[in-house]
């Protein structure tokens, strides 16, 4: 029996009709390659059933052939996180690399021993000593949200504008007749957090529209987040309007506020900050804000590799993580309207 050999990337560049160069870099997806000529190498390789050899191409160029993924501890479980993972995953799918979770206790003296290429870190916590030791490693760091005032720089951040948001939040509560807003808000070191909060006080102060912050220490459970709504309604009758921040508390809320005989959105409008897959679905459907978080995983994730591969636009400004040379991409938030909220002219026919 005669002996097939495998088939090499020369043989890949002689039936695409390229040079051995450009066709390492089309399958690569490294330098400049036309699309024409991307798919014609591509369709050479599905054809000699060619695979490259991932593992010789990160030894020569010394990688891990790996990113980190750095999560904030205790909040994990939630399905903006899980979402955002799904997104960092899928920015790597073609790019023969593997996301590597780091582990929420694993030893902040520890972390140069991570075996990875770079990071993505999502909401950075100004407390978490792990966070602070990745963004000191000197390593590329893809941030979404920015970090908290004195730590350490990312290479870039990806970013939404929560303050516009939450300005258009309490826009459309008060266009629905709210005239006493509470704002429920985790008590958290994240600058989206800390954006709401200003954005907020701010809103309140310029239209004249009674409105309070209320922290909220950790994601209580359903017994202790009855006791919140009963305590706030017991102290403020006059609410008539509750913006729900933390992820996955919206339901919670709603029901909550049923069982003390208060109508939605009758008697009080809701609206979480945070959408997900029973907002639409519980009655009535919580208006919401899409934070959209596989979107921001995948610009992330996408934006790491370019660093990785010196593609991203600016990167040579931020070499070494210079304070102030953080690339920073922004995209949109989307608002959805439902039934938890009052639309203007079913105010004006109060």
């Amino acid at each position: 029996m005669v002996a097939t050999r495998p088939p090499t990337l020369q043989d890949v560049a002689d039936r695409s009709g390229v040079s051995r160069g450009t066709a390492s870099r089309a399958l690569s997806g490294v330098g400049r390659v036309s699309a024409e000529t991307r798919a014609r190498v591509a369709a050479a390789a599905a054809e000699l059933n060619f695979t490259t050899n991932s593992g010789a191409r990160n030894l020569r160029r010394a990688r891990a052939g790996s990113i980190g993924l750095w999560l904030p501890q205790g909040l994990r479980f939630m399905d903006y996180y899980m979402n955002f993972t799904f997104g960092v995953v899928e920015a790597t799918n073609d790019r023969e690399l593997t996301v590597s979770l780091i582990p929420g206790d694993f030893p902040p003296d520890k972390a140069p021993g991570l075996h990875v290429d770079g990071f993505v870190m999502a909401d950075v916590d100004g407390h978490d000593e792990l966070a602070r030791a990745i963004l000191a490693l000197g390593k590329p760091v893809v941030t979404s949200e920015l970090v908290p005032p004195g730590m350490p720089e990312p290479t870039a951040s990806v970013t939404a504008d929560h303050a516009a948001a939450t300005r258009l939040l309490l826009d459309r509560l008060r266009e629905g007749g709210a005239a006493s807003i509470v704002v429920l808000i985790p008590d958290i070191d994240q600058m989206w957090v800390q954006a709401v909060r200003e954005a907020a006080a701010a809103w309140s102060a310029e239209r004249a529209v009674g409105l309070s912050i209320l922290p909220l220490a950790g994601i209580p459970a359903a017994s202790e987040l009855r006791q919140v709504v009963d305590g706030l309604i017991a102290a403020r009758r006059d609410v008539d309007a509750i913006v729900c921040v933390p992820d996955g508390l919206g339901v919670g809320i709603l029901s909550a506020v049923q069982e003390l005989g208060r109508t939605v959105p009758d008697d009080l409008q809701i609206v979480s900050y945070v959408d997900g897959a029973t907002m639409p679905i519980v009655q009535p459907p919580i208006s919401a804000l899409d934070l959209r978080p596989r979107e921001a995983g995948l610009r992330a994730g996408q934006l790491l590799v370019s660093l990785l591969d010196g593609t991203a636009p600016g990167v040579e400004s931020v070499a070494g993580s210079e304070p102030g040379g953080t690339i920073v991409e922004t995209f949109d938030l989307v608002y959805h309207e439902r039934g938890s909220t009052r639309r203007r002219e079913d105010a004006a026919g109060r």
